[in-house]
């Protein structure tokens, strides 16, 4: 990496080398079968370099030195092509930088069959519990990433580490009732995936969605699981707290630094060293140390996160929020693992005290939601209707709303958290809500 900085340092007033290795294992389930077993390993190296202010970004699927000196001509070529950016700064300084965590290389020597052993153990557990459940999809998979950050400033940072992941999707036939596909997962940072507990939440669930309940306008409380939190938030809440967007004006959270924007009972904060954090980095996909960033503390915003380009335009500094993006090479803001604090109660201590209401399960069009705003407008699926302390069937609704008024009707959050290694990273408790309004389906 040395010698090939100092040759793209010819070229460049300042350059930027990322190389990302990476090993990934997977299996599928189709139908209560294991559909595919597959392994994939690469390098991809990244180079940003800038001239007179003109940004030339190359991605070679190599880290061979030859081919790397091939892409930091290209990039050289693209930036004498490119327009000035009269608003750049500069590459980022290096940082103070945590310990590293321990690696754990069981996870670099996995193989598809670890996999598929789990998997196949799932579907004969799910069959077991409920004979007419289906397994009609799932995966598991284990990834391995070595990456290493150099630039011309100084910033030479390295990390490896990996995850892995298993769910489930169930469908349940009886008496005429099909049920929506039911979903449950477990990530970690090790191989011991909790297989058993997948399956019986699973079930569980299943057997309650084969209890139809009509649903009807009316104002409920409404417990959201991890999986419909994580998606609305993840498109209607998280993209306001980009330092891009406030620049641009685009955020509903300008000048509220230090306003209610939530109920007392949310705490928000990014942070990639939680304990159940599948990428515990030390530094951004720029080299900037990485930290916790607190947003809501107890209701109130507290602040943006920034990468180190629109950090320099506004005068601050990086939060270490810089994310790259291996299919542009480009760098976007972005989260490490945002975790929403936990409670003191259980699930079934919520659901117990509910004379009437909803756990909803997962939201089906989140990707619609306006983070300009925060409006949103969800279909809640699959919700299970809450009668005197117990789940009595299954049910679809609609909510329709802002997200930072619901954000207010949070009541409490349970103590069981769960980790979402999909869309944003976070590690999410249930969250119950008051008063909310839904329209029956």
């Amino acid at each position: 990496m040395e010698n090939l900085l100092r040759y793209a340092e010819k070229l460049f007033d300042e350059v930027e080398i990322a190389v990302y290795r990476s090993r990934e294992v997977s299996a599928n389930v189709e139908l209560n079968e294991i559909s595919m077993a597959s392994t994939r390993s690469g390098a991809v190296m990244v180079i940003r370099g800038i001239k007179d202010k003109r940004l030339g970004l190359a991605i070679v699927d190599s880290d061979e030195p030859s081919r790397v000196r091939e892409a930091i001509e290209q990039a050289a070529k693209m930036a004498r092509l490119n327009s000035r950016d009269e608003k750049w700064v500069s590459l980022p300084e290096p940082g103070k930088y945590r310990e590293k965590p321990k690696p754990n290389y069981e996870l670099k020597e996995a193989s598809p069959d670890i996999l598929v052993e789990k998997l196949v153990h799932g579907i004969r557990l799910a069959r077991e519990k409920d004979k007419n459940a289906v397994v009609a999809g799932g995966a598991g998979g284990v990834s391995w990433e070595e990456r290493h950050i150099v630039n011309s400033h100084g910033i030479d940072v390295f990390q490896e580490d990996g995850a892995s992941y298993i769910y489930f999707e169930l469908v349940g036939r009886k008496e005429g009732v099909v049920t929506p596909g039911i979903f449950d997962f477990d990530a970690r940072r090790d191989l011991n995936l909790d297989v058993e507990g997948i399956v019986e939440r699973a079930v569980r669930k299943v057997k309650w969605a084969y209890s139809v309940k009509a649903s009807k306008n009316e104002e409920v409380p409404v417990i959201l699981g991890p999986w419909a939190i994580a998606g609305l938030l993840s498109y209607a809440l998280l993209p306001a707290f980009s330092g891009e967007r406030l620049v641009k004006e685009t955020t509903p959270l300008a000048e509220k630094v230090g306003e209610r924007v939530a109920s007392k009972v949310l705490t928000v904060y990014d942070d990639p060293f939680h304990p159940l954090s599948l990428e515990p980095a030390i530094a951004d996909g720029e080299g900037v140390p990485t930290r916790r960033n607190v947003l809501i503390e107890e209701g109130a915003f507290r602040g943006f996160v920034w990468d180190n380009y629109w950090a320099k335009i506004y005068g601050t500094e990086s939060t270490g929020n810089g994310k790259r993006d291996l299919r542009s090479g480009g760098i976007n803001i972005g989260f490490h693992n945002v975790v929403i604090e936990n409670g003191k109660r259980s699930l079934e201590d919520l659901i117990g005290e509910i004379k009437r209401g909803y756990f909803v399960d997962g939201f089906q069009g989140a990707h619609s939601s306006n983070p300009d705003n925060g409006n949103f407008a969800v279909t809640a699926n699959p919700a299970f209707l809450i009668e005197d302390g117990e789940v009595v069937g299954s049910s679809v609704f609609l909510i329709a709303g802002n997200v930072y008024e619901l954000l207010k009707q949070a009541s409490e959050v349970t103590k069981e958290q769960t980790v979402m290694p999909f869309m944003t990273s976070m590690t999410v408790p249930h969250v119950k809500f008051e008063n909310v309004k839904i329209a029956g389906k």
